[in-house]
């Protein structure tokens, strides 16, 4: 929440310091309001068996059966840097998005693989003028969603970091010099720039806005987890390829970018920030994340099935379940968890809070783990199964 609050008035007053005084300012007054509202909730004990739960929401939307392929290429040293655009659609801006990366002012050798995933409007025919261009791959399949288009671009990728692009963004002509220069000078696992938030509705551009984070850490994360303070996004990013090798998006889940914050975040020992706009994101009034709630609800019960499959990978990774990714999962079963499937009836949103409750429970470090105000209601509630303050703590995250 800091965060977008900050990004409201960096927007308005174009200065860090005055945004983030603003951002603290309004956060404060956000935990009065919590404060008070907590004081007049109504406490609300789930008595339910997390047998009964997880019973109750196979019964209306069970897990899919999905696994990734795993195919690492051996990185090819004359290549820098691997992009991987998952394309599908867009006829009208795919060719501005292949001419933002073939056009590339840089020194370092880079290749750009396009998984056309299945496209139907034409964009294929805009891909296949640029198949004989040295440095770019082509790759037509099957419609299989946009992690499994990924998948295919990481599998057949050989450069020493990879990268990811939507097709209907745009990057700036500098993006590879900067992110890799910065990469290779200190030898960083993930180099991430900043981007500019371009809203669109009715096919035309209604504002842009720069997403610049501030130095200062708003977050609750600290020092050596500072990377977690960034958001788990999967483009305007460098990484090194071995961050990948054991890491695929799982196909056929919404929400699959989770991964990024879960499961090659925790893998980083060195991160840098580039202060500086290097990515243009298009977001849409009616695009995927703003409609799914009205149209196929019950799909958003991928949200826990998903979180499954990483807890299970993340373990697989032999990563720590130390305070970092305590915080990260509260935070996680609150703040996003919650609001993807509070539309859902009270006995399906019962049983999914049973279920993230038990997975605090189960991974709750031994000792207390210093959490910011609201994210602490937040585990209070967990523990005790109190549904009431989660929704309400939920809310204020």
């Amino acid at each position: 929440m800091k965060h977008a609050i900050y990004f409201k008035f960096y927007n308005i007053f174009h200065n860090e310091s005055l945004s983030i005084l603003f951002a603290e300012l309004s956060y404060f007054f956000f935990c009065i309001i919590f404060f008070i509202k907590k004081i007049l909730y109504k406490k609300n004990i789930v008595k339910m068996d997390s047998e009964v739960a997880l019973k109750n929401i196979t019964k209306v939307y069970p897990d899919i059966v999905s696994e990734p392929e795993y195919i690492n290429p051996k990185i090819n040293n004359e290549i820098d840097l691997s992009i991987v655009i998952p394309v599908y659609n867009y006829v009208d801006l795919i060719e501005n998005n292949i001419l933002s990366i073939i056009e590339q002012k840089t020194k370092y050798k880079f290749e750009a693989i396009f998984v056309d995933d299945g496209s139907t409007d034409g964009a294929k025919d805009i891909l296949k003028k640029y198949k004989d261009y040295p440095n770019i791959k082509i790759i037509f399949q099957k419609n299989i969603g946009i992690a499994g288009a990924r998948n295919t671009g990481i599998n057949n990728a050989s450069g020493k970091y990879l990268m990811f692009v939507d097709c209907d963004d745009q990057i700036h002509n500098d993006t590879v010099e900067k992110l890799l220069s910065k990469a290779f000078e200190g030898n960083y696992d993930i180099v991430m720039g900043a981007h500019n938030l371009v809203k669109e509705s009715n096919g035309k551009v209604v504002s842009v806005l720069p997403n610049i984070y501030p130095k200062f850490n708003l977050m609750s994360y600290k020092n050596n987890d500072e990377i977690m303070n960034y958001p788990g996004l999967p483009w305007c990013k460098v990484y090194k390829r071995e961050l990948w090798n054991k890491v695929r998006f799982f196909p056929g889940y919404w929400y699959e970018d989770t991964i990024i914050q879960m499961l090659i975040f925790p893998q980083c020992k060195k991160f840098a920030y580039i202060s500086e706009v290097l990515y243009e994101y298009r977001w849409y009034e009616n695009n995927f994340s703003h409609i799914q709630n009205k149209t196929t609800q019950l799909k958003t019960i991928d949200s826990y099935w998903l979180l499954m499959k990483i807890l299970g990978q993340y373990k697989n990774l032999n990563l720590k379940f130390n305070d970092m990714f305590y915080t990260l999962l509260i935070r996680h079963l609150s703040l996003y968890y919650y609001k993807t499937f509070c539309g859902l009836d009270n006995e399906l949103v019962n049983s999914l809070f049973v279920l993230a409750c038990n997975i605090i429970k189960k991974n709750k470090p031994s000792k207390d783990v210093k959490l910011p105000y609201i994210l602490k209601q937040t585990e209070k509630a967990m523990l005790n199964n109190d549904i009431n303050l989660w929704k309400l703590a939920s809310c204020f995250q």
